[in-house]
Parts: C-alpha cells; structure tokens; sequence
C-alpha cells in the first residue's frame, strides 16, 4: 500500500541495513521486518524489456499476526449437502406441483424408516387436548382467542375435517397442540403451536421421523447489514406462511422438521419460476428474506415503492402468500397501503443508517 510520501520515512525507525558487493541485494531493516531488494544482475539487449527492480518484504510476524486475527474471526463455510440434504431437494424437484392460484403443493421428507418409526400417536394427543380443554375453560378469553385462531386455520382452508372412524389412521399422526402467548407482537397475539415432537407408541416422534433440509437463506446477521445499506428501507413479513370430530392440516405448519426449509425453498422456487417479470421482486426474494420476514431496501423512494408493489404482486398474485405489517423509515413508500397492511410501528422509529 502507498500511504503517502510523509509516512515513507517512518517506516525506517533504524539505519541497520546490509550492503552486499556491487550486483547483491541490499538489505534495510523497517517497521515490516527486513526489505530485500536488487537489480536483476545481467543487462538486457536493446529491444528487450529495461532492467526491474524487484522487492521482497519479510512479514512473518505481521503475516502470523493477522492470521491469528482472521482465525478468530471466521465465519464457517458452509460444507456440501449431506445425504439427507439432497433427499430434501430431489423430493422438492420432483414431486412439487402447483394449483391453479399460484399456491405450491410440497411433500413431507421422510427418512427411509418412516413407517416403521411412527407409531400410535392418538392416545396421546388426546391426553393433552385434555388438559388444554381445562386450561381454557379457567380463561374464558384465552379460550375466545384459541377458538378463533383455529376457526380462522378452517376458513381460510389451512385444515379440514376428516372422517375418524376407528380413530387411527394407519398413515396419520395426531399432533397436540397448545396456545402461546406473545403480548408483543402487533397482528397476533396468540398463536397456537403444534407439537410435532410428541413421542408415538414407538418412542419416536413426527419430528424424528422426517428429514429437516439445508439452510437456504442467508445468516440474519448478513440480512441486517445488507439491510443498514439502503437509504429506503423496507420490513414486512408474509402472513400464516406455517400454517384437530378430526381435522387435517393442508399446510405447511411450523414446528415440523422440514418446515423452515419447505417454506423457504418454495419461495426460492417462486423465484425461479416467475421472478423474471418482476426485475425488482425477483432477486429480493432470493436474498431479502430471513424465514418469512422481509428485510430490505432501495436506493431511492420511487424504487421502494416499486419494490414493495412487485413482492406484493409476485407473492400474491403468483405464489398466493400476502404480506402484513409493512414498516419503512420513509411515509411515502406505505403511502398507498390499507391499515391492515402497515406494522402498527410508526416508520420514523426506526433509522437504517
């Protein structure tokens, strides 16, 4: 590196330098340890390339030094997919179909033993319905918002009711399920949790049974600072992206093995199959995602706003996802936007710089 012409001597606190015979390198002690240099010794003939002076620099303590630092600073590459990896994603490429809305219709991954490992699961989550049936009816207004969350899962098609006629299913799981209270949050303040960990008759649960897939998006610290270089910047998330007489489960639903990676592979699919028409929507969802919220940005407000309408447009309109509680640090990019669509944060709380 050239500093500058005022620093050149400070790299020299010493005189010690070696002066070999005539056509041998001189060597001069520096802050960088001892610079070797010389002339290349033979002259070359007329047409040829004039004589180079070469240079060499001993830098084994300051080498040493930021080896050290890089060690501790490194972040592990990630390693190639394992066996399990690349089950999820050949299962995913060849059996992931899509209907006539846009929406995509995935597979559970199974392990191989899947059968064998899943046993009588009814008994169990039957116990534990039990026991939240007693829990809500000491709440009265927990047990309003449980049945509304559930009664919203039914209309808006996420689970449907199935005939349970001797109440096991040779293929079925029963998944318990109970509430989770977050006063925090600013759309939902209950949600309820499935519990695909629940162990069968076998000792193994849903869970074991499955395979879980790679990591598709980016770290979220990656997604944070990529989200503090935008002037504009953008959050949103997609809403009830993870999604029991008996009801079905027609979705996704968080707290599955495969759930993460079934949610963000199809929307990297979504990507693939219609980000073309959308220059703006199309690489934003490849990397501007961390699970199903948004985190991003523009470099002006006019590209904000023509950023959010292509993501609303390519998830809605062709993935059939919506978004909710849009947030930006600028007024004008949630200017055109319904009351239901805008995080009840005000966008001057939040600074991306």
């Amino acid at each position: 590196m050239v500093l500058g012409i005022e620093h050149f001597f400070s790299f020299f606190p010493t005189t010690n330098r070696i002066q070999q015979q005539k056509s041998r390198p001189i060597l001069v002690d520096s802050v960088f340890g001892w610079i070797v240099s010389y002339t290349t010794r033979e002259i070359p003939s007329s047409g040829q390339n004039p004589p180079c002076n070469i240079v060499a620099v001993s830098l084994f303590n300051l080498e040493e030094r930021i080896e050290r630092f890089w060690k501790v600073e490194e972040l592990q590459p990630r390693s190639d997919y394992s066996w399990e990896h690349r089950q999820c994603e050949k299962l995913f490429s060849t059996t992931t179909t899509r209907t006539a809305e846009g929406r995509y219709i995935v597979r559970l991954p199974r392990q191989p033993n899947f059968n064998q490992l899943i046993g009588q699961s009814k008994p169990t989550a039957l116990h534990r319905f039990r026991l939240l049936e007693r829990k809500l009816d000491r709440n009265p207004e927990l047990k309003k918002e449980y049945h509304k969350f559930m009664a919203e899962y039914l209309s808006l098609g996420h689970m449907q009711c199935v005939q349970d006629d001797d109440g096991h299913h040779s293929e079925g799981y029963y998944l318990p399920h109970h509430p989770v209270v977050k006063e925090a949050s600013t759309t939902t303040k209950l949600r309820v949790v499935f519990d695909a960990s629940a162990k069968t008759s076998t000792g193994a649960s849903l869970n074991e049974a499955l395979l879980v897939g790679p990591v598709l998006q980016d770290d979220l610290l990656s997604a944070i600072l990529r989200f503090r270089t935008f002037p504009v910047a953008m959050m949103s998330d997609i809403a009830k992206m993870y999604p029991i007489q008996c009801y079905e489960l027609s979705t996704v639903t968080y707290g599955l093995s495969p759930s993460s990676f079934l949610a963000t592979r199809t929307l990297q699919q979504l990507s693939a199959d219609e980000g073309d028409s959308y220059p703006l929507a199309g690489p934003a969802v490849l990397k501007g995602f961390y699970v199903d919220d948004f985190i991003g940005g523009a470099q002006s407000i006019t590209e904000a706003i023509q950023l959010r309408r292509e993501l609303s447009e390519l998830l809605a309109q062709s993935g059939d996802f919506s978004f909710r509680k849009w947030t930006s640090n600028n007024t004008r990019v949630l200017a055109d936007l319904s009351p239901e669509e805008i995080g009840t944060q005000s966008p001057i709380e939040f600074d991306a710089q």
